[in-house]
């Protein structure tokens, strides 16, 4: 590993919320119905031979809590000897779905199982239970074997004000905060709460008188000597009542959990359950053949996945899905839906279409051209009214202006993957009239027939369309005449064509292929064969190199329809040019940042994003079959020291500036699992 110090979330499934650690000297916590990391102070360690051994995630242990209330300096002569362990110190493992470090003979791990998920609708409700309980594990281990004197080990923050014991009548230790999140044990003599102002102090002068006033309620475990000891602790999050407007919803998993400590108690009874399930993803990601640095990628990015994923439930008992957009916690962004459609049809299919049916029947809109779609649903638990996003604005040219035509497009190739490769007819059939629908504002769209975009939607009135990579330059950030939407838009007529011919809409097929042989002659057609690319954007000259041109292939190849993205098919001369076009790009001082090494999207612009990078290398080497050999490692190598150290306290960030790996925003971001493309 590069680096030890980072942030990284650890969430369940549905519950958005997460317990954020990582960062050396930056503490870390729970937080709820958001991604941001508290920096509250982390107590995990051990005490062996007078001698208070700690991991390094406390802020500030020079301050007597007790003065706060005197207002005199303390004149205790208490003392405590501590170490706080350097990064130098610590082994640091980042798995699928677990997170470990390891000092000596001392070793904490926090565990996030996750697995395949089925439709709530059709589970039993102990299925429910498992599958939806707002819970993840950590585990403390210390090998004592060689000493003659009884150890312990230290669990706990700040955050929870009370000891568990008192509310559980004894019958579980931890910690809590009011009804909304803990940790627990079950009662054992080897186990003790301990809850002080200055815990530290007191744990190390063998006080363990508890006081109501202790600001990080903990566990305290015994290791006893010559022997070695695993303590497994649940940790859970747990909201009440509805918590969204708009449309009221309340989280999924209180219809089967009545509380935070039914929910500590089902995930201590069936601890081997889900320890065995995130043993079960670890060791997918470990024998899956990717390098180190891939394995670490896909993993930082489904921890922060998670760690935005929000499993409500409607008035009606209906699910409702959402995935928040990071740090910005927009509703169910889009351009995140169609980029998360490869993660999401490997563990839980349903919330594809959960998704893409509330865009229909709440956030779609008609303007001069037809159907569309809005960017977003609202932000922070607050859905907008109905046809409108909380993102987009009249009158502008630039960033928050409409995306009327991408998410137009979005809606047609999520739906059209999901739907051919999950082969779910049913849902195909009630929704065929809404693909004839895109297709018909497609078309409109392109008012001189070249396939492609050229019509700005009439909401953005004054203004003009961007796309997803709204805070780049023109080569990427415009909508109209651009190459990577008109690549897009392509696979778009590809896909519906497909959709068409295979329910004996003849007439329709034949008019989507039409339209994807326009679009395909026109990007050909803009390819500059002396300088051997395709700008990015076809007018006023521009000269502009992008690497997303070659994106949306990804979506005719994974749905198996290869003949579209072969050389040798019908769209032969598009892919050919595509080929030479990267041939071309990927090289320093181009596409390659000659400061970092890393990729950058655009020629004109240090502006990158990791989760498309992830999604064009895929594209590049499995689609187009081109093989950059060992180069391929090295640049692995650069994106995931923009993630472990340039952009270390902000979890999985898409955003970065390509010559530093600096955070340039979408922080906390859940857009990177695109790297699941990796897995075969």
């Amino acid at each position: 590993m590069i680096s030890k110090s980072f942030y990284a979330h650890h969430s369940a499934f549905g519950a958005f919320s997460s317990f954020v650690i990582g960062k050396c000297g930056k503490g870390g916590g729970v937080v709820l119905n958001d991604v941001r990391p508290p920096e509250n102070n982390v107590y995990i360690g051990y005490k062996r031979d007078g001698v208070i051994s700690l991991l390094p995630f406390i802020k500030d242990d020079t301050k007597n809590a007790e003065e706060e209330f005197t207002g005199e300096v303390s004149t205790s002569k208490k003392e405590k000897n501590i170490k706080v362990f350097g990064e130098d110190e610590i082994e640091r493992e980042l798995s699928w779905a677990s997170d470990t470090w390891t000092a000596g003979k001392f070793r904490f791990s926090i565990l996030t199982p996750f697995g395949y998920v089925k439709d709530p609708s059709v589970m039993n409700e102990n299925e429910k239970k498992l599958a939806l309980a707002p819970v993840i594990f950590i585990q403390l281990t210390m090998d004592n074997t060689d000493s003659n004197k009884d150890a312990e080990m230290i669990f706990g923050f700040e955050g929870p004000k009370r000891i568990l014991s008192e509310l559980t009548d004894g019958k579980y230790l931890g910690g809590v905060y009011g009804r909304k999140y803990g940790f627990a044990v079950k009662k054992s003599d080897d186990v003790r709460e301990l809850s002080r102002l200055d815990i530290l102090t007191s744990w190390a002068n063998d006080n363990y008188q508890n006081h109501g006033l202790g600001r990080a309620p903990s566990l305290i475990f015994k290791v006893p000597a010559g022997e070695k000891r695993t303590y497994t602790v649940a940790l859970a999050t747990y909201q009440s009542g509805v918590i969204t407007t708009g449309i009221d919803a309340e989280f999924y998993y209180t219809s089967v959990f009545k509380s935070l400590e039914e929910v500590l108690s089902f995930g201590l009874d069936n601890q081997d359950y889900y320890l065995n399930l995130a043993r079960e993803r670890d060791e997918e990601l470990k024998k899956s053949g990717l390098n180190e640095y891939r394995q670490f990628l896909l993993a930082h990015a489904a921890h922060s996945y998670y760690a935005s994923t929000e499993l409500l439930k409607r008035e009606d008992g209906t699910p409702l899905w959402v995935v928040n957009e990071g740090e910005y916690i927009m509703i169910n962004t889009f351009d995140l839906t169609v980029d998360h459609v490869f993660w999401e049809m490997r563990f839980h299919p349903w919330t594809i279409t959960n998704t893409l049916d509330l865009y229909y029947e709440k956030y779609s809109y008609r303007d001069q051209a037809g159907l569309a779609f809005t960017h977003d649903m609202g932000v922070a638990d607050g859905f907008s009214k109905e046809g409108y996003s909380s993102y987009e604005l009249p009158n502008l040219t630039g960033c928050f202006s409409y995306m009327t035509h991408e998410e137009l497009l979005n809606w047609v190739l999520t739906g059209s993957v999901y739907a051919i490769k999950m082969n779910d007819k049913e849902w195909l059939k009630k929704n065929m009239g809404v693909f004839e629908d895109c297709f018909d504002s497609l078309v409109a769209r392109d008012k001189n027939n070249d396939g492609i975009m050229d019509v700005d939607s009439s909401r953005c009135e004054t203004g003009s369309e961007i796309t997803t990579y709204d805070s780049l330059d023109e080569s990427l950030g415009q909508a109209r005449n651009n190459l990577y939407l008109g690549v897009k838009t392509w696979a778009a007529y590809v896909m519906l064509h497909g959709l068409f011919k295979e329910n004996d809409l003849g007439e329709k097929a034949e008019k989507a292929i039409e339209k994807a042989k326009q679009a395909a002659n026109t990007i050909v057609g803009k390819f500059d064969e002396d300088n051997q690319y395709i700008p990015a954007v076809f007018e006023k000259g521009n000269t502009s190199r992008i690497i997303p041109a070659v994106e949306a292939l990804v979506y005719p190849y994974i749905v198996g329809y290869t003949n579209f993205v072969s050389e040798d098919g019908v769209f032969g001369e598009l892919i050919k040019v595509l080929k030479k076009h990267v041939m071309t790009i990927i090289k320093p001082g181009i596409c390659i940042d000659e400061v970092s090494g890393g990729w950058k999207l655009s020629s004109t612009s240090k502006n990158t994003w990791n989760s498309k990078i992830f999604l064009c290398q895929y594209v590049i080497k499995d689609v187009l079959n081109i093989d950059f050999g060992d180069k391929e490692i090295e640049w692995d190598r650069v994106h995931a020291t923009w993630q472990q150290v340039s952009c270390s306290e902000d979890c999985a960030t898409d955003q970065v500036n390509s010559d530093t790996g600096t955070p340039r925003g979408s922080r906390l971001y859940p857009r990177l699992v695109t790297s699941v493309l990796w897995m075969k």
